[in-house]
């Protein structure tokens, strides 16, 4: 029953009883009138039964906003306590430039079902296909499982998570602080809370992902390697990794990429705008595929140096292995 129902119903009800009062009030006979005032009674009861319903109702409704909104605001400090490892990073004008969790894009978690995504959460099943932390044991996982987490830790967290995505809240019919992303609060809470990390996302968001870049902007030739996984420093694959995760480069440099490693690769330029889902620009450079030993050149130009206006930075990958990532610092010729 709608309250569209319910308030035809109580019109009804007033209707009965207005008639009722008449009627008592016509008749002279006393056992009438107490015949009659116990039907006006009865009517009236009848009728406030469903007004504390819908209150009691709208009581729970608001209490559940409340206590989504509270999860929300416990699972950003949650979150900031266990994901430790470049979970997220801070860009200009103190923008968050990606918030992760277990190695995974948080917009990804999102497209898992409610209980996969606890299940997550609870077992610290970290992406296979990101590099594993280099303690495992800071990977946030169930106390159960020998982790930090409480079984309420678990539930903040989901509550963090899901508010990132709008449909949800609006399925689950929340508004208001309950409806919030509450990641967009993440920033104010280092900033306020925890000043260390605030600087540690600042520094990556400078460095971007891929750390400090190697200046080779002075070189008018570059080569670099593919390389297994092991043989590279920083490296964003568990397969394969790009010699320089970032390197800097200036417009006019040619550069050589060259297949060290026993399968195949390519050297594909990428939207940079979704690391998790990558967009290939073979407009920009594509080598195609390259079978170990061979090679594959490309002139950095104007247009890769323009592509990205504001930190002229451009993001390649492997198409046959798309978290094989790296990027280059454009600057302008000399």
């Amino acid at each position: 029953m709608n309250i569209g129902q319910i308030a035809i119903g109580i019109v009804v009800l007033l209707i009965v009883v207005v008639g009722l009062l008449v009627i008592l009030f016509s008749r002279t006979n006393a056992v009438q009138k107490t015949g009659y005032g116990s039907l006006v009674m009865l009517s009236l009861v009848s009728m406030m039964i469903p007004v504390f319903w819908i209150i009691e109702n709208q009581n729970q409704a608001t209490s559940q906003q409340q206590l989504q909104s509270y999860a929300i605001n416990e699972g950003l400090k949650v979150y900031v306590k266990v994901c430790t490892d470049q979970c997220y990073a801070i860009g200009q004008e103190d923008k968050l430039l990606f918030e992760k969790y277990l190695g995974y894009n948080v917009a990804d978690l999102n497209k898992l079902t409610d209980n996969q995504l606890k299940a997550m959460i609870t077992s610290g099943n970290y992406n296979p296909n990101a590099p594993l932390p280099s303690n495992l044991n800071t990977i946030p996982r169930r106390d159960q499982f020998g982790g930090q987490l409480k079984a309420i830790d678990v539930d903040y967290l989901f509550a963090l998570i899901r508010s990132a995505d709008p449909t949800y809240a609006k399925k689950q019919g929340y508004t208001g602080d309950a409806a919030k992303n509450g990641f967009n609060g993440l920033v104010e809470y280092l900033q306020a809370n925890a000043k260390n990390l605030y600087d540690q996302a600042v520094t990556l968001g400078k460095n971007g992902q891929f750390g400090e870049a190697v200046d080779m902007s002075k070189e008018d030739t570059v080569k670099v390697r593919i390389l297994p996984a092991g043989q590279v420093k920083v490296c964003t694959s568990k397969t394969a990794c790009f010699e320089y995760a970032n390197l800097k480069v200036k417009v006019g440099t040619k550069i050589t990429w060259t297949n060290a490693d026993q399968v195949a690769h390519t050297v594909t330029a990428i939207d940079s705008s979704n690391l998790s889902s990558p967009k290939a620009l073979p407009n920009i450079f594509d080598s195609k595929t390259l079978e170990t030993g061979k090679s594959f050149e490309w002139t950095v130009t104007q247009e890769a140096y323009n592509l990205n206006a504001g930190s002229h930075q451009l993001v390649y990958y492997c198409s046959v292995h798309p978290d094989m990532q790296a990027q280059l610092t454009i600057v302008p010729a000399a």
